[in-house]
């Protein structure tokens, strides 16, 4: 008994304390509905007598007490402390609710008791506003009306006569889905009148709205401009061009379409009806010259990977209704990164698609902006609640559950991204910082290609003219710093990308960027912004890359060389040089593409003591002409250089010489690659690119820039170029004599059975003249 009356006791003063408590934290009063409607309401409250604290919460139910869990919650949120009012919308028709509100008074967290119930009731689902007939030509018009709020549905009825005592066959209480429908089979200058009603489901079942007002519409005399595809073909039976709009009353494909009469490739404006869809296969294009409108949903218009929907008009009509984009990655694997960029937005519904909503299998850590003042990638906190900008690019590390790269034997694959909202059209200008070293990530507006030359022409007031593309696959095998993560392109031309574990992540750029493509630009001091308009987009067919040749530069002159740096470890880096009109022999913005700078490992050359990986001289070409390269590397070791491809006047029979002036070496390019060792570091004067091998004096004396040492487990490597050794004599830095050989008689020689200690070791090295040089070696 007396153990039994102490819980008694306890209990009693923690309901007394629990009391005491809440006691002290009151719930609002005042507490008010206002403003309902079919499917959305304002609640409001004034202050509790409590605050200041932290927040109001408040549950909509149909059934159950405040807090009792999800039986009867419709819904639930909070305001912060100081707001007294929010808007309550996704609600049922003709619905009964109660309201309950309580405050918070402090984090521990301490609640008031939730307030009485405050009961209300949504009204019932209104009718529709019907609008004018739009589309009209002499036997169809397309009937369309604003939605009601809470409808799931609409019906409608068509007649000849005002009080709808007769019906057009198939258009009476006629069930839509959408807010138009198309009605054909009608008589030349003709009234018929229409009227809808909304459907939808309520707390008291389903119901119907009353008739909307009542529309009429008079048929033309003779045929309008719009034609319309049907079950039966293209109605009338003309060929669609620009000067038609085109109405899809019935599923369209472009890649093939059976019983066509007239293939489709342009028109004046584009409508899709509801229930039907129109499809832009792969490798086909459609030139639209005013507005696009889908009343069929997302799936109403699909641009498949690799097609291209231009638009003409930059004053058009605005687009109206989501379409479905699709556009793959090259072929990469898990962990790998794509720089993205919409080709559509959503600004009429203000419900655009968030970057989550597009890569939902990436992990939320791993959506990147590119931050231009500390010039790195940061991470998006809430990639749920950031959307697609216009003309932004983002980088998007792929699916999680994409194929991983295994060994050498893994087969890459792409991955599908699906764009979904409305096609942007005309001119899109986006902000550039010129914050830290000026790098902005953008990205093509445009659900159609778009020419990288025109784009960089265009801008080049804003950005210095070169073009880089993210196109390095994620370093998953150890290798270190193998080269640049960026392809560069400029109107001269593109740099390839490398190839790590059988594939990048974009292909070589050449004229031309994608849907869907992201890249980076560097704004010049003064630069505000890009723009980006109509006259950028292409109507071409294409292949599945993120990079097109381009047919533009045919006409331009133009004489390149593209010199790859490579070992066998996988370093890759290229660079391109040539001659083309307009260009000088200093900096050419647009032309001249600078080195990004992201690597340690490049092959370049330079102007103004900067490094470039792309350089355009001016014409006319001569033989005598000479440019000096640059190259660095963080491994030493044994390298390459050699041609990866070449055009203009290098095809026929002018040849193109490396010298090598440590090694005192002139190689004719195009007999071969020229393999070579090297130190790590920089080493900016030691290749010069040539174009006659006539009149040069190389000199044959021993040169301490021309031979590398090099070490390998209890070995140490000694490359001399051209030059052949004598004696190689190893001290230690107290000047005793650790090995010596003679009679070397090689420009190579490797010294084996060492014991690596990691002490200061001095090389002596003589030649056959007796002319000797010292390298310093840690070994």
């Amino acid at each position: 008994m007396k153990s039994l009356k102490l819980i008694f006791t306890c209990f009693f003063l923690s309901l007394l304390f629990s009391q005491t408590t809440l006691a002290q934290c009151d719930f609002p009063t005042g507490i008010a509905v206002s403003n309902e409607s079919s499917t959305s309401a304002t609640i409001s409250w004034n202050e509790s007598a409590s605050a200041p604290g932290v927040a109001y919460r408040f549950e909509i139910r149909t059934s159950g007490l405040p807090g009792s869990g999800n039986t009867g919650l419709v819904q639930s949120g909070s305001t912060l402390d100081g707001i007294l009012t929010t808007e309550i919308s996704q609600l049922q028709i003709s619905t009964s609710y109660f309201l309950y509100v309580r405050f918070q008074c402090s984090e521990t967290p301490v609640f008031s008791p939730w307030s009485p119930a405050i009961e209300f009731e949504t009204t019932s689902i209104l009718a529709p506003v019907s609008n004018q007939g739009i589309n009209i030509s002499d036997t169809f018009f397309t009937a369309v009306w604003f939605p009601s709020q809470g409808a799931i549905g609409y019906r409608i009825d068509v007649s000849e006569t005002s009080d709808f005592s007769n019906f057009l066959p198939g258009f009476e209480n006629k069930f839509v889905i959408g807010t138009a429908v198309f009605v054909d089979e009608l008589s030349p200058n003709t009234n018929y009148y229409f009227r809808v009603r909304a459907e939808g489901n309520g707390g008291t079942g389903f119901e119907t709205s009353p008739n909307s007002n009542v529309v009429e519409v008079t048929t033309l005399t003779e045929a309008s401009s719009f034609i319309v595809w049907t079950e039966n073909g293209w109605m009338p039976n003309i060929e669609p061009s620009i000067d038609y709009d085109v109405i899809i009353n019935y599923d369209y494909n472009t890649g093939g379409q059976e019983g066509i009469d007239f293939p489709f490739y342009e028109c004046k404006s584009l409508t899709v009806n509801e229930g039907f869809q129109f499809t832009l296969a792969s490798g086909t294009s459609l030139i639209v010259l005013n507005e696009i409108i889908n009343n069929a949903g997302s799936e109403g218009i699909v641009v498949e990977n690799n097609a291209s929907l231009v638009q003409i008009e930059e004053e058009a009509p605005e687009n109206f209704g989501k379409i479905t984009v699709k556009r793959n990655s090259s072929e990469i694997f898990r962990l790998d990164y794509t720089m993205w960029s919409s080709p559509l937005s959503d600004e009429l519904t203000n419900s655009p698609q968030t970057l989550k909503q597009f890569s939902p299998g990436t992990m939320n850590n791993r959506f990147y902006s590119y931050n231009t003042t500390n010039d790195i990638f940061d991470s998006i906190a809430n990639p749920n609640a950031v959307y697609f900008e216009p003309g932004k690019g983002y980088l998007i590390r792929v699916d999680n559950n994409h194929v991983p790269y295994v060994d050498e034997n893994s087969v890459p694959a792409s991955w599908e991204g699906i764009f979904i909202g409305t096609p942007n059209n005309g001119e899109i200008s986006v902000s550039l910082s010129n914050t830290g070293e000026g790098y902005n990530l953008i990205g093509n507006p445009y659900p159609s290609v778009i020419s990288a030359e025109s784009f960089i022409e265009n801008n080049v007031s804003n950005i210095d003219g070169t073009i880089y593309f993210w196109r390095r696959r994620n370093n998953t095998s150890g290798e270190g710093d193998t080269g640049s993560f960026y392809a560069s392109y400029t109107r001269f031309g593109g740099t390839e990308p490398s190839v790590s574990q059988g594939s990048a992540t974009s292909e070589a750029p050449n004229g031309f960027i994608q849907v869907g493509q992201g890249f980076v630009v560097k704004a010049l001091p003064s630069a505000a912004e890009v723009v980006f308009n109509n006259s950028l987009r292409q109507f071409e067919e294409f292949d599945n890359q993120f990079f097109r040749s381009s047919s533009a530069v045919l006409g331009t002159e133009k004489h390149r060389i593209w010199l790859n740096l490579t070992n066998v470890s996988g370093v890759f880096s290229q660079m391109l040089v040539g001659y083309t009109e307009g260009a000088t022999n200093g900096v050419d913005l647009g032309l001249d593409g600078k080195f990004i700078n992201d690597s340690n490992v490049a092959l370049t050359s330079t102007i103004n003591n900067e490094e470039f990986i792309i350089q355009a001289k001016a014409l006319p070409f001569n033989t005598d002409d000479i440019i000096p390269l640059g190259f660095k590397i963080t491994v030493s070791g044994e390298y390459t250089i050699s041609l990866a491809n070449f055009d203009g006047i290098f095809v026929d029979n002018q040849n193109i010489y490396l010298e090598d002036t440590f090694t005192n070496t002139i190689h004719n390019l195009k007999e071969g690659i020229y393999t070579f060792t090297a130190e790590s570091g920089v080493h900016n004067s030691r290749f010069i690119l040539r174009f006659s091998n006539q009149g040069l004096g190389l000199e044959t004396t021993l040169n301490p820039n021309a031979v590398s040492v090099l070490t390998n487990d209890n070995s140490i490597s000694i490359n001399s170029g051209k030059i052949v050794m004598n004696s190689i004599i190893i001290f230690d830095v107290q000047g005793r004599k650790i090995i010596e050989h003679n009679q070397v008689n090689s420009s190579e020689f490797v010294i084996n059975g060492l014991s690596k200690s990691n002490r200061v070791v001095i090389i002596q090295i003589k030649d056959e003249n007796n002319n000797s040089i010292s390298k310093k070696l840690v070994f």
